[in-house]
């Protein structure tokens, strides 16, 4: 935010300053500022910014911010909150303090929001809107466009407007745009698209975001059994659940649970030591494991050279193949329910050119250094046989792991998301080390 706040100034400079700013600017100040500050912030900002500035806001400061209001502005943020952002912040809230705040409700949101709520957080309908418009179809343009000017409230989507028959039956659509733009004696059932998509209440917000991505809607109606429109989702509330699930997949992946901004420094450590202590004790196991080739070590201190590039081949190509097979999931691309043939193939194949290829690649490089820079008594053609079975293999094996490991998870009803991160990458350099070290103890000794 480019401009200063002074909170020394006079409310009514203060009231000016508020009123000059986007509601995202006073929202990102708010966690920032202190309990005086914060209340002067709730008193002074314009009551018609209220419920924007509460939106901006992060989860835990709705609620701060929620708290410090008069009851009358309690009331108006909700009344202005769109029924999907309402619910969001009730769900939020403990339980105890949930029906407290459906109780400032209006009779008809509070049955809205109960509905909303009762609703598993993965089907479509969990993140629908009730603020939207629906008209007749044998309505003339002329009243059906009177109408959405005298009953449109502001927190309403009306971009497009949902057309239903005489049995409340959605049976079209019409964009704003074309109904301001088409003469008023024209009949609605000639003008709407009747080609429309939709989901039903009880499908999976996946297959909602397929239908707005696939279709190109800014949004698609939320139907019953009946086919009688209860909501709709919009792109904003697609963006949104990719946004939240993008990071929910990334924690998975960095195996970091539940990452607040706000958490302190102890709170954090306390999450992420757990599965970096499992990561030490792999690897002291690895070390002790591999303390069996402490001869091979002594004799050939070669092998040490490369043990990091080795190291960071298999890790490549193994955390490639789990970011492909994890995504392809994801987005549907591999059948979850089948044996994906087809796409183990591919991979396979993939493993095994990258690996050749790496592999000689490696032994000429290995070769053209120990030749011109000898070490310890074995010839480069030893050291360099040794480094292209070792990258060979362990390349492959890591290729193989990033598209089994995902793909059994997933059978299993996992997340295959949690298959990478550091418990991964660890399994990855232990069967990467005792194949070089074992590699080279039956090659040289």
């Amino acid at each position: 935010m480019n401009k200063k706040i002074n909170f020394k100034h006079s409310d009514d400079s203060l009231k000016r300053t508020f009123k000059s700013l986007h509601a995202y600017d006073i929202a990102v100040l708010f966690d920032k500022l202190d309990d005086d500050e914060k209340e002067r912030v709730v008193r002074l900002v314009d009551p018609s910014k209220l419920a924007d500035v509460f939106v901006s806001l992060e989860e835990e400061d709705q609620i701060e911010f929620f708290d410090r209001l008069e009851l009358p502005k309690k009331k108006l943020i909700l009344r202005n909150l769109e029924s999907d952002e309402l619910k969001a912040f009730i769900e939020n809230i403990e339980e105890e303090r949930q029906e407290e705040i459906i109780d400032l409700l209006s009779a008809v949101k509070r049955k809205t929001i109960r509905l909303l709520l009762a609703y598993d957080e993965d089907l479509a309908a969990s993140i629908m809107s009730t603020d939207f418009l629906t008209i007749s179809e044998d309505l003339p343009v002329k009243e059906a466009t009177n109408y959405i000017v005298k009953s449109s409230k502001e927190q309403d989507y009306i971009d497009t407007i949902f057309v239903v028959n005489s049995d409340k039956e959605l049976v079209g659509f019409i964009d704003l745009k074309q109904l301001i733009m088409t003469r008023g004696n024209k009949i609605i059932s000639d003008i709407m698209e009747d080609d429309f998509q939709f989901v039903y209440e009880l499908d999976s917000i996946e297959k909602a975001i397929e239908t707005i991505k696939d279709y190109d809607r800014n949004s698609i109606p939320v139907l019953t059994p009946k086919h009688h429109i209860i909501g709709i989702i919009t792109a904003d509330d697609v963006f949104d659940e990719i946004v939240e699930s993008s990071e929910e997949d990334y924690e998975k992946l960095a195996l970091i649970s539940d990452f607040d901004p706000s958490s302190s420094a102890v709170r954090r450590t306390v999450q992420r030591l757990p599965w970096l202590m499992i990561a030490v004790i792999l690897n002291l196991v690895t070390a002790s494991f591999l303390s069996i080739f402490e001869v091979t070590l002594v004799q050939v201190s070669a092998l040490i050279l490369f043990q990091p590039t080795i190291l960071g081949m298999s890790g490549n190509i193994g955390t490639q193949s789990l970011a492909v097979t994890i995504l392809g999931l994801h987005m549907k691309e591999i059948d979850s329910k089948k044996v994906p043939k087809k796409h183990i193939a591919k991979e396979m194949m993939i493993a095994i050119i990258n690996s050749l290829t790496l592999a000689i690649i490696a032994f000429t490089y290995v070769t053209v250094f120990l030749t011109l820079v000898p070490t310890g008594s074995q010839t480069p053609f030893q050291i360099s046989t040794i480094v292209f079975i070792s990258v060979f293999s362990s390349m492959f094996i890591a290729g193989s792991m990033g598209v089994f490991v995902p793909l059994i998870f997933n059978h299993f009803g996992i997340d295959p998301s949690a298959a990478s991160g550091p418990i991964m990458t660890t399994v990855n350099d232990v069967i990467t080390l005792v194949i070089y070290f074992g590699v080279a103890t039956i090659a040289i000794l």
